[in-house]
């Protein structure tokens, strides 16, 4: 049995990750799965049946204690009112046509108490007093006794003491009623019955919302009688069809209520019961094929991604091993000859090959030193570009050419702040000389004025800020908005100052032109385009680089109406080093 088990073991080390992969995915994956879909239909039906029927149970048994609640409610008012001295008083008064004093009586006694019992139980509807003493009807309060004599149902409640409780159909309506006597007729000469009439729905509504499938509940008294019902059959059919009511095809529940002894029968066709049950198991089965499927296609990814570059990184050490630089390697041993095995032998000899890389890192060096003197040379150039320029400027002078003499300035003033001497960080108020330049500069060589105003905090100047941020947002207002519009009152407004967001300094920027403007769609062009020049995108990364998500720069224009660029970024960029760039 041992040697049989090494065997399996060597076999299953021996053979490719594929396989291994494959032979995973079908003791793992479908066998299980196939398992379950042969035992799960075999339980499934019994475990939702007992489920549904526990469920139920428990259901009616909180239906029948709601109903049970209220019918000791309206019983136990009953008896309060049983023989209540006041209301006995009144009924037993003789008015001899006195109608003031009667309906006095009425109006003090008995309508208070009645609107008192209407407030307190939504379920009654009305209560009523039938009596055969000297009154006269009020407000369906106090009717004649001979009301009730020809009330169908009144044999049932006849000289009962106790409250009766009877169901009717009057005027195509079911209602329920709870009738009894009420005082002493040794003690009074009139007899006087005390009637409920209750909602028939409202006061049934627990029973209509014990499942959401379809379902019957009925209702019977003591002696038989219906008292409520959902069922389509007729009462006279009702009966029997319980009482022959087959296990097999139904299920069914009985209880009572304790207040008045009422039957309830519960009952559903099991086929309401399996149709649930065949849509769970249907769509469990939609959904173990689906796991089934994408384990199946997880294979198959495993299978391209992660055992074919093993296998060609194989290949490349095997490449590696053909050296001669061995000084370095590792013994590494294992049992396996699948492609991971490979892996660890050749890895043992891979090791030699870290002079290799040494070498790689030296040349990396010899580069950056090359690459720093490149910049150094680069530094260079731009003191050329001054002393030219200052050498024009010179001549320009000598000349009487005022205007040359302050464009050349200007510009000197803008490559030299552009510049930066190489650094990727200025001051901000190093970057606005840049933009006052470019703009001054700008405006020789447009025909129509234009009216420039710069609002800035002062005592931000010396804050450290990205180079050369602000000029390609000049450079769009002015060619972009200003340059192309028709309008005659042409500003350009540029606005510096220091604002708390979110409990950290911000500087906030705002370039406003009153230009021609541009479409939702055209501003979002200038984000999206990489252009040759240094353009929106380009501004938008270096921020991104520098700040992350703290930063923000936005484009608000309308057509004909303007646009506004808004820059904010923190008024704390963190130390610099020698290099401009941050530490």
């Amino acid at each position: 049995m041992t040697n049989t088990l090494k065997r399996i073991r060597r076999v299953f080390l021996d053979i490719g990750i594929r396989r291994k992969v494959l032979i995973i995915f079908l003791l793992m994956g479908a066998l299980p799965f196939l398992c379950y879909i042969i035992l799960s239909n075999r339980y499934t039906n019994r475990i939702i049946l007992e489920r549904e029927r526990s469920l139920t149970e428990l259901a009616l048994e909180q239906a029948i204690s709601s109903v049970d609640n209220k019918l000791v409610t309206y019983n136990n008012l009953s008896n309060f009112m049983f023989n209540n001295n006041a209301i006995m008083k009144v009924l037993n008064t003789s008015y001899h046509n006195d109608y003031f004093n009667m309906y006095k009586a009425y109006s003090d006694t008995i309508e208070p108490l009645f609107l008192t019992y209407y407030a307190l139980y939504p379920d009654l509807e009305a209560i009523t007093i039938y009596s055969s003493g000297d009154i006269h009807p009020y407000n369906n309060y106090i009717l004649h006794l001979d009301s009730l004599y020809q009330k169908d149902w009144f044999p049932q409640v006849h000289n009962q003491y106790i409250p009766t409780w009877v169901s009717a159909v009057e005027d195509g309506k079911p209602y329920l009623y709870s009738t009894r006597l009420i005082g002493d007729i040794r003690q009074y000469k009139s007899s006087n019955y005390l009637s409920f009439r209750i909602n028939y729905d409202l006061f049934f509504e627990p029973f209509l919302s014990l499942s959401e499938d379809k379902y019957d509940v009925v209702v019977t008294a003591r002696d038989g009688s219906l008292i409520f019902s959902t069922s389509d059959l007729p009462e006279e059919e009702l009966t029997p069809f319980l009482a022959n009511m087959s296990d097999t095809q139904y299920l069914k529940l009985t209880s009572s209520i304790p207040e008045t002894g009422w039957n309830i029968c519960y009952y559903k066709t099991y086929t309401s019961i399996h149709s649930a049950v065949n849509a769970i198991t249907r769509g469990t089965y939609a959904f173990g094929w689906i796991i089934l499927l994408f384990l199946g296609v997880m294979v198959l990814i495993i299978s391209v991604s992660i055992v074919t570059p093993i296998e060609d990184l194989t290949e490349k050490i095997d490449e590696v091993r053909s050296g001669d630089m061995n000084d370095l390697s590792v013994s590494l041993v294992s049992e396996r000859h699948d492609e991971i095995g490979t892996l660890f032998h050749t890895f043992s000899r891979m090791m030699g090959e870290i002079n290799h890389y040494i070498m790689v890192n030296l040349k990396h060096e010899l580069e950056k030193k090359n690459y720093q003197q490149k910049i150094l040379y680069a530094q260079i150039n731009p003191h050329f570009l001054y002393n030219s320029l200052s050498l024009i400027n010179s001549r320009a002078i000598l000349s009487g050419q005022n205007d040359i003499s302050e464009m050349v300035i200007l510009l000197s003033t803008f490559y030299r702040t552009a510049l930066n001497k190489g650094k990727d960080i200025t001051t901000l108020g190093n970057e606005l000389m840049n933009i006052q330049a470019y703009v001054k500069i700008q405006l020789f060589s447009y025909s129509e004025s234009i009216d420039v105003t710069y609002n800035i905090e002062t005592s931000l100047s010396g804050a450290p800020f990205p180079n050369f941020i602000l000029q390609p947002l000049v450079e769009n207002a002015l060619d972009h908005g200003l340059k192309n519009s028709l309008k005659k009152d042409k500003k350009l407004t540029v606005t510096v100052k220091k604002e708390e967001y979110m409990t950290m300094d911000f500087i906030s920027i705002w370039i406003e032109d009153n230009g021609c403007g541009m479409e939702k769609d055209a501003v979002d062009h200038l984000f999206s385009v990489q252009t040759s020049g240094y353009g929106m995108k380009n501004v938008n990364d270096r921020l991104r680089l520098l700040y992350g998500d703290n930063y923000m720069l936005t484009i608000d224009s309308e057509p004909d109406r303007g646009t506004t660029a808004f820059v904010r970024i923190p008024c704390d960029m963190g130390q610099d080093d020698k290099s401009g760039r941050k530490t």
